[in-house]
């Protein structure tokens, strides 16, 4: 009897596997599996039962959709075998007992605390922490003893017996996915290396053997908090690897398929190519902004702007997701220098980065003058940026200012960007300095 229990717990710990699924995924921790599947049923009813199911399952999700048959009943049974439980009833009974120290002993188990138990002997009795415990062995067996949930169905064929075929349909919690992207910044110039990646999360119990993958771009509404047990990292092999994904509407939302089926575990995560790697050519300007009474000086803020079209090697739907900036030296090192995040970029619209600040572009801003009256106020700012860098850059001057205003005597060209905001584009030279005047003003009754 020792090897039929053992046997039975065993058999309970492997991780189920499922084959040739194709699964949606979505950005809010679940997905949609469409499980294929295939009976060979007899005339009149048969009753089928499916067992390859993740811990997160939604009860109220899966259904069956089959080309020749009828579903009559579906029933979902969540009475798992459970040992600690099934021990219980051995209370007052002879059990035998095999410690991890390889000591053995048999007698009569009187009570089950937390994680202790104890049991009586001949001459003694015997408490101890249930972790100590190798292997236990009680007689007789579990009847119909269900080791995991599973599904069962009532169906009739439509016509004869022989083979139906369907799909198994439902959601569950467990799996999610990012995008991340990586932009490896040329030595010198404006180009660089553009990578677009999926993190793919499978943090349920079920193992995918050639599973199809679809990604969903948006949030849906969806009620639960879906907490995420540590996961296990892998890279992908080389058969695994894809070169582009599929990009289709779905309504208010976007999805993504990848174009190679892949192989994934449970509780681990792979990072796929959603795109070959390409040589892409960025516009880069650094930012000095401002409300309209600071006095401050710093370095300026960098952002890189990227068109998302095929001029630009681009012209791809690219999901909203974290990037990652490098910067590539004359020694062939690379450096992470900063990371951002992009929203959804269409094809055709441009994504912009801001990354970190730059050490050799500084802006001094200050207040010339202000003069606050009963029904009016007035302000002369002045802001110089300094570039000692070897070559010319472009800088664009941010100033915020509230209420009803007009601008005076710019010293260069500026732009209203909104109601409380204004843009100033200048070149600056290199080892140079370049400064912006201007007045502003506001009046009210």
């Amino acid at each position: 009897m020792k090897k039929i229990i053992g046997i039975l717990i065993m058999a309970s710990l492997l991780m189920a596997q499922s084959r040739n699924a194709t699964m949606t995924m979505y950005k809010d921790g679940f997905g949609l599996v469409k499980q294929p599947v295939s009976w060979n049923l007899t005339l009149g009813q048969d009753t089928i039962s499916w067992d390859l199911l993740p811990e997160g399952l939604i009860k109220d999700s899966p259904f069956l959709t089959l080309q020749n048959a009828i579903v009559n009943m579906q029933r979902l049974n969540q009475d798992v075998f459970y040992f600690s439980e099934y021990l219980n009833n051995y209370l007052g009974k002879v059990i035998e007992i095999e410690l991890i120290n390889g000591t053995s002993f048999k007698g009569i188990l009187v009570e089950m605390t937390g994680n202790n138990m104890t049991i009586t002997l001949k001459r003694e009795t015997i408490s101890f922490n249930r972790e100590r415990v190798h292997y236990i062995t009680v007689p007789g067996k579990p009847s119909n003893a269900i080791f995991k949930p599973s599904l069962s169905w009532v169906i009739s064929p439509y016509n004869s017996s022989g083979n139906v075929t369907g799909n198994l349909i439902y959601l569950s919690k467990g799996f999610d996915w990012d995008a991340t992207y990586r932009l490896i910044l040329n030595e010198s110039g404006n180009n660089a290396e553009f990578l677009a990646e999926a993190y793919i999360k499978n943090n349920s119990n079920l193992d995918f053997k050639n599973l199809s993958i679809q990604l969903v771009e948006g949030k849906l509404k969806q009620n639960g908090n879906f907490n995420t047990p540590p996961i296990m990292l892998r890279s992908m092999s080389n058969n695994e690897k894809n070169s582009e994904m599929k990009e289709d509407p779905l309504g208010d939302y976007h999805i993504y398929s990848l174009a190679n089926k892949i192989n994934l575990k449970g509780e681990e995560s792979i990072t796929t190519r959603l795109y070959s790697s390409r040589e892409i050519s960025f516009e880069k300007t650094y930012l000095f902004e401002n409300d309209e009474k600071s006095q401050k000086e710093e370095p300026l803020g960098i952002e890189y702007e990227i068109s998302n079209t095929k001029e630009n090697n681009l012209g791809v739907p690219l999901p909203k997701g974290k990037i990652q900036l490098y910067q590539s030296a004359s020694n062939g090192n690379i450096e992470y220098v900063g990371e951002d995040e992009i929203r959804q970029v269409p094809k055709g619209a441009n994504a912009k980065i801001i990354s970190g600040r730059a050490f050799n572009v500084v802006g001094k801003r200050k207040v010339l003058n202000y003069d606050r009256q009963r029904k009016s106020e007035e302000g002369t700012i002045s802001i110089e940026v300094t570039n000692t860098l070897s070559k010319d850059i472009n800088v664009r001057i941010i100033e915020h200012i509230y209420g009803d205003w007009v601008v005076r005597d710019a010293s260069t060209n500026y732009r209203k960007k909104d109601a409380s905001t204004i843009h100033f584009p200048i070149k600056v030279s290199r080892n140079a300095s370049q400064t912006v005047t201007y007045t502003y003003r506001k009046e009210w009754k």
